[in-house]
């Protein structure tokens, strides 16, 4: 799949998992759009006040009461360009991007690791969510991606993060411990809308092996920098099994002190039911794509 394109493989691999019907769907939604969605930042205003700046302006929104956001129903002059985006007063983000660090929920002057942190919405939402306080580090392999995670960063007023230009899948080598991380690794990425995915290369099934064997790393590191009794959410813009159910079922096998925690929302669809997975898979969420979501898998993991 790449640039708009289907690849059949993939469409007759959803076939035999998840049945015809969904599939069409899910086809259907890939190549769909989304709409745009914002969400104030905490640190600075809040949903009403975000509102009653730019509804005078002629902006129209529709409200998402259950992630504190709003879907833009229509915009006299590109949002983008508006005083209140360039001072950090909101972010715009898919669901998929809003779930993870809302369900991660890192206390305040806590000490917090994003491994893939780069553009920096979801370290933003965590700066949130911690009101500024703590130590969040946020973590991103790629060099040339670091100007956006900068830039998102200081935009929105984050006062508590460090960037550390690494790779996380040797993060047990350094002397942190965490009490939180956020794990939204790298995956084939078979979740995402058609127009949003810039791979120039389209996507194989060999794929799926090459990035579930980074995952498992990337899960192991992480579990060897947490804390006992600390959470960590791992999440991936994949429709595949192996990325999500059955890359975190192994690791269960791997690390039996691991807990799956009951995720706090209602939304996606729970794996309950799924053959030959542990009965704690029914805790994780997979959702599939639609308007405000791409396809992706979600689990809550504690240690100890």
């Amino acid at each position: 799949m790449v640039n708009g394109s289907m690849n059949k493989a993939f469409v007759e691999r959803w076939e035999k998992i998840y049945g015809v019907e969904q599939t069409k769907l899910i086809i259907k939604r890939l190549k769909g759009s989304d709409p745009k969605i914002i969400t104030p930042n905490k640190l600075k205003i809040s949903l009403i006040e975000l509102k009653n700046r730019l509804m005078p302006r002629g902006f129209k929104f529709k409200a998402l009461p259950q992630w504190n956001s709003l879907i833009v129903r229509y915009e006299p002059f590109s949002i983008v360009s508006s005083l209140e985006y360039l001072s950090g007063l909101f972010s715009i983000q898919a669901l998929t991007s809003l779930i993870p660090p809302l369900v991660l929920a890192p206390k305040s002057n806590s000490v917090v690791g994003d491994l893939s942190a780069a553009p920096g919405i979801k370290t933003c939402l965590l700066a949130q969510e911690m009101e500024n306080t703590g130590i969040l580090i946020a973590i991103e392999k790629s060099k040339h991606r670091l100007s956006a995670l900068k830039s998102n960063i200081t935009r929105m007023g984050v006062l508590n993060s460090i960037i550390l230009h690494y790779d996380s899948t040797r993060l047990s080598k350094l002397s942190l411990k965490f009490d939180h991380i956020l794990l939204d690794a790298p995956c084939s990425g078979t979740g995402l809308k058609l127009s949003k995915d810039k791979r120039m290369s389209p996507k194989t099934i060999k794929d799926i092996g090459k990035h579930t064997r980074i995952q498992n790393t990337l899960l192991e590191n992480a579990w060897m920098t947490l804390k006992d009794e600390g959470t960590l959410v791992y999440s991936v813009c994949s429709l595949e099994p192996e990325e999500g159910e059955i890359q975190v079922d192994k690791f269960l096998d791997q690390h039996p002190e691991a807990k799956i925690l009951a995720l706090p929302i209602e939304e996606g669809e729970s794996r309950e039911g799924l053959a030959d997975i542990k009965p704690d898979l029914r805790n994780t969420r997979r959702f599939f794509p639609q308007p405000g979501y791409d396809g992706f898998f979600l689990a809550l993991l504690q240690k100890g």
